[in-house]
C-alpha cells in the first residue's frame, strides 16, 4: 500500500509545473510569449531596457482594474520602462484590454515561464536580474509600487 501511495505521489509531482523561487539579485529566466494581439513578446530581447512585469491573477476581462498599473507603465515609458501585463487563461475567462501588450502564459508553450505567488510585480534591470519584487497584496499597494519605481527610475540603482 505505501509503495502504491509512493507512486502515485511521483507521478502527480513530475505532472506538476515546478515553481522556481527567485528572488531579487537572481537573473530573470527567459521566456517568449505571445500577446493577446498575437505579437510574440521576448524577454530578452529587452536587455538594455528597465522592465517591470505585472503578473496578474484570476483575471477575468479585468481592464478596469489594470488602469492604474497602466498609467504608471505610461507615465515612465519617457525613461525607457518596458511595461508587459502578463495573464494565464482560465476556462470562460477573457483577455483584459490594455494598451499595454498582455502575454498570455499557455502551458504547453516550452518557452514560456509562469510567476508564482500572483499577482506580483517585478523590476527587473537592463541587464535581466530582478531588483525588485512585490508579491504581498499588490493591488493595495499601488502607491507603494510607484514610489519605488519612481526612485528606482529616477536613481537608477541598477547602475550601482
Amino acid at each position: 500500500m505505501v509503495n502504491y501511495l509512493w507512486q502515485i505521489f511521483l507521478i502527480l509531482a513530475c505532472s506538476l509545473p515546478i515553481a522556481e523561487a527567485l528572488e531579487p539579485g537572481d537573473k530573470v529566466p527567459d521566456f517568449v510569449m505571445p500577446s493577446t494581439n498575437g505579437a510574440p513578446q521576448r524577454l530578452s530581447e529587452q536587455l538594455g531596457s528597465p522592465v517591470m512585469l505585472v503578473w496578474l491573477n484570476d483575471c477575468n476581462a479585468c481592464a478596469e482594474e489594470l488602469i492604474d498599473w497602466q498609467y504608471l507603465a505610461e507615465s515612465w515609458a519617457v525613461e525607457g520602462l518596458t511595461t508587459w501585463f502578463l495573464w494565464r487563461r482560465q476556462e470562460g475567462y477573457k483577455a483584459p484590454w490594455s494598451r499595454l501588450p498582455v502575454l498570455e502564459y499557455q502551458a504547453q508553450n516550452a518557452q514560456a515561464w509562469w510567476f508564482e505567488p500572483s499577482p506580483a510585480v517585478m523590476f527587473i534591470t537592463p541587464d535581466g536580474v530582478l531588483d525588485y519584487l512585490f508579491i504581498d497584496k499588490v493591488n493595495m499597494r499601488k502607491v507603494e509600487v510607484a514610489n519605488e519605481l519612481k526612485s528606482w527610475l529616477q536613481n537608477k540603482e541598477w547602475f550601482q
